[in-house]
């Protein structure tokens, strides 16, 4: 795999830390772990969906922000670009794409998130890159996650914190819930992605090889069940916790399981931000902004976390 195609140069320094609130830097991840990217060798069908929706995810930002406010027909709409996003994940990149080759006016708008997205999209990358090739499935495997860790949260200009939040982050703004409401077949697309995201997190802390292959085999399979025929195949309520899908990773990796469920309330956000009419248009912009600040605050809305060692 080119391990260029991220976008992410992967020599010198990150940018300054006002850049990266102001402008899209460039993350720099230095020096790159020996186990990068063989996630996607072994599991080579995994890792295309997850780039697909690497690609989803900024689509559907991008056609929410260009149609701001000229959208007459939300179901219409909705079935339109769940259409488009169920394209990409029937015939998925074999490489991470540019996100300002697919979603200029996201990338402009959103400099922050889209650079700590940048970020913690490496960190998942990175972990499951280990937990699918450590030969030892015990402590080494603990601190070398521990590691990539370590290097992630070294960076706090975009490193998302691991400290647990209470949900009325996502849930208590003036904008909360506007996405689900308008688009409920796209959230509950989102949804069952970070559900496919937390479980083959969970599926590679099998003890056995054949374990792991069959644990990953079955995320796929029960993924495709749940945007088989959306809104009725997936039945979330809420967005999926990381601590109650993937109890094993949870307990052996407090810190990524409060830091991967603030990742996903920020999507959300973002997804609020730009459907909600209650957001003018003019304030899109700063308030992306100040909700991005807030998931790199770890006080902002911390609650103790349902595991212990969430809160650094």
């Amino acid at each position: 795999m080119k391990r260029l195609t991220w976008t992410l140069v992967v020599v010198g320094l990150f940018v300054a830390a006002a850049s990266a609130h102001e402008t899209r830097g460039e993350t720099v991840w230095y020096p790159m772990p020996d186990e990068a990217y063989l996630f996607g060798t072994r599991y080579p069908e995994a890792q295309r969906v997850l780039f697909a929706f690497d690609y989803g995810h900024a689509l559907v930002y991008e056609r929410l922000l260009v149609d701001r406010g000229k959208i007459d027909d939300p179901e219409a709409y909705e079935r339109r670009v769940l259409a488009e996003i169920q394209n990409v994940i029937a015939h998925p990149p074999a490489t991470k794409q540019d996100e300002a080759d697919i979603a200029p006016n996201y990338v402009f708008t959103f400099p922050l998130v889209l650079n700590m997205m940048d970020w913690s999209h490496l960190l998942h990358q990175f972990v499951l890159d280990v937990l699918s090739t450590s030969q030892d499935r015990g402590p080494a495997l603990v601190e070398r996650v521990r590691q990539i860790h370590a290097q992630y949260a070294a960076k706090p200009a975009v490193a998302i914190t691991s400290s647990c939040k209470s949900m009325v982050y996502m849930d208590g703004q003036y904008f909360s819930k506007a996405f689900r409401r308008t688009y409920p077949s796209l959230n509950l697309l989102i949804w069952s992605y970070h559900w496919f995201q937390i479980h083959l997190f969970e599926a590679l802390m099998a003890p056995t090889q054949p374990a792991r292959d069959q644990g990953v085999a079955d995320t796929l399979r029960r993924f495709r069940a749940l945007i088989a025929d959306l809104p009725d195949s997936a039945d979330f309520d809420d967005m999926p916790d990381t601590a109650v899908e993937a109890p094993v990773f949870s307990r052996t990796f407090p810190f990524l399981a409060s830091a991967f469920d603030n990742n996903h309330m920020l999507h959300d956000i973002v997804s609020d931000i730009l459907t909600s009419d209650r957001v003018a248009d003019s304030a899109v912009r700063a308030e992306g902004q100040r909700m991005a600040r807030m998931d790199l605050d770890p006080l902002a809305y911390q609650v103790p976390c349902k595991i212990p060692g969430g809160n650094p």
